[in-house]
């Protein structure tokens, strides 16, 4: 078989593995990180005859050779540095079926029938089955004007999606996601009953409903890391990107894959978070400035891990200077609260050896925080505990331990509980 990708060629002679093996492999690792693929060894050759699989495959590609030879494997050593670079932006689920083209061949299905089936996918919303035999189906009764409808202004769809929007995103952040997945499935459920019914009709959903639901399907996926759901919480996140790149939404979709790469680095995929976040940055041009900020802060932090001192400085600075030219906006999508950007900064510089400037950063944003934002209060404090021990300070890390789990009783946040008992005893 001629060989293009000599370099990825040698690594998998070096690991011993037969190209079938690596499949399986690749295949299970990105079912841990919340994709469906089926790839097998005529994947394998067709990747060493030259094709690149669209991301993050290559980073999950560098991760399971680091893994078997026991050394750093970045893209450029696999032949794939510019994957993603030239790719067209897709859904987030690779080929499902052995030997099948990325790109796909045939047909596009229509606008609705794709937003169909990711909403049927998106894990804890079930579809609806409507009787076979032309049973009876319930209608919506019409709406009559009342004598005194002029009274009362109507909000249009629009302002009740954005509405919806709002408290959902405030729920979120306030009580967490035991308190808000299971009012968000039951939202999802109703409101695109039709989408998830096996017969539909094929214009019951235009794209500025689609792009809700893609906001809160991303908002359930925030539910379900917070609940330590985290491979629902990566799949759900997988379908919100999909359904905003069919909705033509870029800042829902920068924004789920820049969650998609946060997810790649707390399972300490590096690789992969350096993926999603390229993929984003690709995105976020056509986002506005907050979302451009919210972007460029999860790349610093990629960098941090990664190493990449100046980089990470770099985009530090770059996430500073779009927060800097964002506008005040009411629409939660396109806002990067300062407190949240305060607190990127403290975990980058943290990761950087910086505690002085981290712990800086962390009054900044307690300073700018809501009283009412208990659970951001409370992760703060965790992370402030976090500084502490990597600096030896027990006594005072134990002390911020205690007080967030104080705050947590109130919160219920079982991440935070999760990261207060690896932090250790308080």
């Amino acid at each position: 078989m001629p060989v293009a990708n000599h370099l990825l060629h040698r690594l998998i002679r070096e690991t011993g593995w037969t190209y079938e093996a690596l499949a399986r492999r690749l295949n299970t690792s990105a079912q841990a990180a919340g994709l469906t693929t089926g790839y097998d060894r005529t994947s394998v050759a067709h990747w060493l005859r030259g094709s690149t699989p669209r991301d993050p495959v290559p980073g999950l590609l560098c991760e399971i050779l680091a893994a078997r030879l026991n050394r750093p494997v970045g893209p450029a050593d696999i032949g794939m540095h510019h994957a993603g670079m030239h790719q067209a932006a897709s859904h987030q689920t690779a080929p499902a079926h052995p030997g099948a083209d990325p790109a796909g061949g045939g047909p596009a299905p229509g606008l609705h029938a794709l937003a169909a089936e990711l909403l049927a996918t998106v894990p804890g919303l079930h579809p609806h089955r409507r009787p076979r035999h032309g049973g009876e189906t319930h209608r919506v009764p019409e709406q009559r004007d009342r004598p005194d409808a002029g009274q009362v202004p109507a909000l249009s769809h629009t302002e009740l999606r954005r509405a919806a929007e709002n408290f959902f995103t405030g729920q979120v952040d306030a009580l967490g996601g035991d308190a808000t997945a299971p009012v968000l499935l039951a939202y999802l459920q109703s409101t695109f009953r039709t989408a998830l019914t096996a017969t539909g009709d094929e214009r019951s959903l235009s794209a500025m409903e689609i792009g809700h639901a893609a906001r809160t399907v991303l908002l359930l996926a925030r539910s379900y890391a917070d609940q330590c759901s985290f491979a629902e919480a990566r799949r759900t996140l997988s379908r919100a990107a999909s359904l905003a790149e069919l909705a033509g939404e870029p800042s829902t979709q920068a924004i789920a894959l820049r969650m998609l790469s946060q997810d790649a680095l707390d399972q300490n995929q590096p690789a992969v978070a350096l993926s999603y976040v390229r993929r984003a940055l690709e995105i976020a041009p056509r986002a506005p400035d907050a979302v451009r900020a919210f972007v460029a802060a999860q790349a610093a932090q990629v960098h941090a891990v990664l190493g990449d001192r100046a980089e990470a400085l770099a985009w530090l600075d770059a996430a500073d200077l779009a927060q800097g030219a964002a506008a005040g906006e009411p629409d939660p999508f396109h806002t990067y609260r300062p407190a949240a950007l305060e607190f990127k900064r403290a975990v980058v510089l943290g990761l950087l050896g910086d505690h002085p400037a981290a712990h800086a950063a962390l009054d900044a944003s307690l300073a700018s925080r809501p009283a009412q934002q208990e659970r951001a209060i409370m992760l703060t404090h965790v992370e402030r505990a976090r500084l502490y021990r990597l600096g030896g300070h027990e006594r005072e890390a134990a002390a911020e331990l205690r007080y967030a789990q104080a705050l947590n009783r109130g919160v219920h946040s079982p991440r935070a509980a999760r990261e207060i008992e690896l932090l250790g005893p308080a």
